[in-house]
């Protein structure tokens, strides 16, 4: 089995990851990107949040372009990436996953993106698997408003509640 540093290492960026796509996949992405960048999607508070993160982590995306999920969430982590230079990301495909993440992270299945949040030294800190727990928590009232593109500020908000977390624990011992 891969180390999480390896199957980063063998990842791609995301702009590799979306060429792969079909027109018709590339073109959604394009969209998400687009709702991205429209002013107060993403609230000035969720913006300082993400400045003020601290440590370096890595995005270990487990994705396929073809998948509407992916290509919302996986969009949005692009931009959490963009925004905050000591967060990166490579993305792996579905079939890695199912070999060396499943069992690690604890999954029956992978359900996709699924996102392993590494620290700097490449150890697990966090998941993200699928749609952001809002959506989770509300699906039959949010679905058509996720799929617009209306959540994908929640993605960054599960994220930075990862990072922030980690960032708050205290260390004992030496």
């Amino acid at each position: 089995m891969a180390s999480y540093q390896e199957l980063f290492a063998i990842g791609e960026n995301f702009d590799a990851f979306v060429a792969h796509g079909l027109p018709a996949e590339i073109a959604a992405v394009r969209v998400v990107q687009r709702r991205l960048d429209e002013p107060g999607l993403i609230g000035a508070a969720t913006g300082e949040r993400l400045a003020a993160v601290q440590g370096r982590y890595h995005l270990l995306v487990a994705g396929e372009v073809w998948c509407p999920d992916c290509q919302l969430n996986v969009t949005a982590l692009d931009w959490l990436c963009r925004r905050q230079p000591r967060i990166d990301l490579a993305v792996i495909s579905k079939g890695r996953a199912e070999d060396d993440l499943r069992q690690r992270l604890g999954l029956e299945r992978i359900a996709i993106p699924v996102v392993a949040v590494l620290d700097a030294g490449f150890e697990l800190v966090g998941r993200f698997v699928e749609r952001p727990q809002a959506v989770v928590a509300g699906w039959d009232g949010v679905k058509p408003a996720y799929r617009a593109g209306d959540y994908l500020e929640s993605t960054v908000l599960d994220l930075l509640g990862v990072f922030e977390g980690v960032e708050g624990r205290e260390f004992v011992g030496g």
